[in-house]
């Protein structure tokens, strides 16, 4: 305790007052770095999560034919993998997001239903992974500032 009463007693309080604006600006990149990892995080997880609770009733309620496979898997799961990232991370590129969730949630999704890999339902949805993966990266992708050309 001495120590630090010597130590600010020989310096100048503006060189005290520099060391404490630097050691604050660290903390607050530190805390943004954080804040920012879990609200990827939150981003990436949600998307997985609310296909597989809108998944379950649906295959369960309206069962599965020609036309509601085409609409769950190129309609609903793309609209949903696109939409929640933004209602719950702040991030502003959810780019990465998405695509992790979607590859997350197919993957469950095969893990589920390897045995009937020779069906076509399970061909149209591995062709709708592909798909999907394309038409979120276009939609979704980071916008770029316009240059300015003097």
């Amino acid at each position: 305790m001495n120590d630090v009463i010597e130590l600010l007693l020989q310096k100048p309080l503006f060189q005290i007052a520099e060391v404490n604006v630097v050691h604050n600006r660290a903390t607050e990149k530190y805390l943004n770095h954080f804040t920012m990892g879990n609200e990827i995080l939150k981003g990436t997880l949600i998307v997985p999560v609310v296909l597989a609770i809108v998944f379950v009733p649906y295959s369960m309620l309206i069962g599965w034919n020609l036309m509601t496979l085409f609409l769950f898997w190129f309609v609903i799961t793309p609209a949903l993998t696109i939409y929640f990232p933004t209602r719950v991370s702040n991030n502003n590129n959810h780019l990465f997001e998405s695509l992790v969730g979607l590859i997350m949630f197919y993957a469950l999704m095969v893990f589920l239903i390897y045995n009937h890999y020779q069906t076509d339902y399970f061909q149209i949805m591995m062709l709708s992974c592909v798909i999907n993966m394309i038409l979120i990266s276009v939609v979704t992708r980071p916008k770029r500032a316009k240059s300015q050309t003097q």
